[in-house]
């Protein structure tokens, strides 16, 4: 089966098993030939994402401007979200000072989301999409989708699906943030030490 049609297929499934308005996980081999890492519409501007995280404090993604943030909506009852887990998990130890990593939860109660902690300590920030309004804003309805967002707070890159532990896009393309960030702060502190020159 030709690749279009394969995701076409793959689309059409994750509708048909839609729950309360996300789309289901599909199955292993479904979602491994699903996965795409795609640029953030060029036209589309990023959506703000304020929201509480676990202890009810207000959090807003302004709050990281400086760092690449990748940020993963998911679901306890989504298999490919626990998947992906520890990746993120890895992702949130490597690099923390231009790195950071942020879970948003998908319309779940603190009930599930504490049992599901209990077994699934959470190392990196968690907030909760109460209504679902941040997941319809960000994704394109797929569970999970991945996103990164430059140091300067826009969105760049939108992964729909598990990303697997030894895809290497991901990394090369926080890669790729992180060296189009140190290239302006490099260019800053040459045009300083010239500046300063008698």
């Amino acid at each position: 089966m030709p690749d279009s049609s394969l995701r076409r297929a793959v689309l059409a499934s994750f509708v048909a098993a839609s729950i309360t308005g996300a789309l289901a996980c599909a199955s292993p081999a479904a979602r491994a030939a699903d996965v795409r890492l795609h640029p953030w519409p060029a036209r589309q501007p990023t959506p703000p994402l304020r929201l509480q995280d676990l202890e009810g404090r207000g959090w807003d993604l302004a709050q990281l401007r400086g760092k690449v943030v990748i940020v993963n909506f998911w679901a306890s009852w989504c298999g490919p979200c626990v998947d992906e887990m520890p990746l993120l998990a890895a992702l949130a130890r490597q690099d923390p000072a231009r790195v950071a990593v942020v879970g948003v939860n998908y319309k779940e109660g603190m009930d599930a989301i504490a049992r599901f902690g209990a077994g699934h300590p959470f190392t990196y920030p968690v907030l909760r999409d109460r209504d679902g309004a941040a997941f319809a804003a960000w994704t394109g309805g797929v569970m999970p989708t991945t996103i990164l967002v430059d140091a300067r707070g826009r969105a760049r890159w939108r992964s729909a699906g598990q990303i697997d532990a030894d895809d290497t896009r991901l990394a090369a393309a926080i890669a790729a943030l992180l060296s189009r960030q140190a290239a302006p702060q490099a260019n800053n502190k040459h045009s300083t030490t010239r500046d300063s020159r008698p």
